[in-house]
């Protein structure tokens, strides 16, 4: 990454822009300035050139502040929280995406969460979920839970909730149908919440954030 003085973020600090970027950063999340500034810096560790991030240094960021019950369902979590923070889908993440997706993650609303979640299912990014997206995420994470494999149970579940909840009967889900499974499978529609529940006594989720 070359010497400090060549980087974006020292160049930004010197003009005076990167203050700029913190505020709008601030003022369009559920972060405060402060916390903005802090993210910025644990960005600023992995950040390349360009000022983004790839999957593997995404990772490395966000590796202590998730938890799962197992080291295979937290890397595919991680996975696939990566392309739900990556809006424009060249397979990199900008500070911009970066705040947005964590202000979402961390701090969102009920709403904010589930739009979330319906990004980690839709897998190719066609503003819709077909009922082989959910069958391979949620078989791969049941079965992590489980030890075993899940994809039988985990497809009748789906095939079902498509019955009832795929209005228009076009073999997908919207975000409005998807936001319905919120009444019948709260644990589904709150895939994101899972990851955010921390033991007693476990790593703070928040240490992303408070870290000096």
């Amino acid at each position: 990454m070359g010497q400090t003085g060549s980087h974006p973020l020292a160049a930004q600090n010197a003009d005076g822009s990167l203050e700029s970027t913190d505020r709008v950063a601030a003022e369009s999340s559920h972060f405060t300035l402060v916390e903005i500034k802090r993210l910025h810096k644990a960005f600023s560790k992995y950040a390349d050139e360009n000022n983004t991030i790839d999957k593997s240094d995404f990772k490395k960021a966000l590796e202590h502040n998730v938890n799962a019950w197992s080291a295979g369902a937290q890397y595919l979590f991680l996975e696939r929280l990566f392309d739900a923070f990556d809006l424009d889908g060249n397979h990199r993440i900008d500070f911009n995406e970066f705040i947005k997706g964590l202000s979402a993650f961390f701090k969102g609303d009920e709403d904010e969460k589930q739009e979330l979640s319906f990004r980690l299912y839709d897998i190719d990014k066609s503003g819709s979920i077909e009922p082989k997206e959910l069958i391979k995420i949620l078989a791969k994470m049941y079965s992590a839970f489980y030890n075993e494999d899940q994809t039988a149970r985990v497809s009748a579940m789906v095939n079902q909730i498509f019955q009832d909840l795929d209005i228009n009967g076009d073999g997908s889900l919207s975000v409005t149908e998807f936001k319905l499974m919120a009444i019948k499978e709260p644990m589904m529609i709150d895939f994101v919440e899972q990851f955010l529940r921390i033991p007693e006594g476990d790593v703070d989720r928040d240490s992303l954030i408070t870290q000096e």
